[in-house]
């Protein structure tokens, strides 16, 4: 009886197929990560930085409204949205004691939130401050510094504003942005942000 030779061609083709579709899985991969990358790199590098700053032991809650040209609005239920993020929500004096393991408290007098701008988005931008909440019936004085970082630090405006009444809202500016990330125009025509999200009990 005749011995059959085994054929290894088809064993071969099968073992490169595989050796093949693992090449390019390792390949899309590999390109996976370095999408998530640079996307790291866009959300870590911050071009501009808008800093709200009012009385020092005011017990008042004054909030930051900022929307970008796709009018996508970050505030404090919603602290990252596009390319902005709300660093904190200050309450006033509310939250401004801290409780340390071995039962002592530091105190933070200091009124402050901090929003960054995390990249360039042609078009136009507002920024508006909300009075959330009004404890004390002096008025809030309220300080307001845009600065932009990159290439250099420069400041591009600081602006002061007097609070009243809760349910305030205030157009600090609103600053049309070219692609380049230069402002090229800014006016305070008045547009509310802030009414349109929590509604006319404001």
């Amino acid at each position: 009886m005749a011995r059959r030779n085994w054929d290894s061609t088809a064993f071969l083709d099968l073992l490169f197929n595989a050796l093949l579709g693992f090449v390019f899985l390792f390949i899309v991969a590999f390109a996976l990560v370095e999408v998530d990358r640079k996307q790291g790199d866009i959300k870590t590098k911050a071009e501009f930085v808008i800093t709200v700053t009012w009385d020092l032991d005011n017990s008042d809650d004054v909030d930051t409204w900022l929307q970008d040209p796709a009018d996508a609005t970050v505030w404090f239920q919603n602290k990252e949205m596009g390319l902005m993020h709300l660093d904190r929500d200050d309450l006033g004096n509310k939250n401004d004691t801290y409780h340390l393991p071995d039962g002592t408290t530091v105190q933070y007098p200091y009124n402050q939130e901090i929003t960054t701008i995390r990249g360039i988005i042609p078009g136009m931008w507002i920024l508006n401050l909300h009075m959330y909440n009004k404890r004390r019936p002096e008025p809030a004085n309220v300080n307001v510094e845009m600065v932009k970082l990159n290439p250099s630090h420069r400041v591009i405006f600081v602006k002061d504003f007097v609070m009243e009444k809760r349910g305030q809202e205030v157009t600090v500016c609103r600053f049309e942005m070219n692609p380049g990330g230069e402002i090229v125009s800014m006016d305070e025509l008045k547009t509310s942000v802030a009414g349109d999200h929590l509604g006319s009990s404001f």
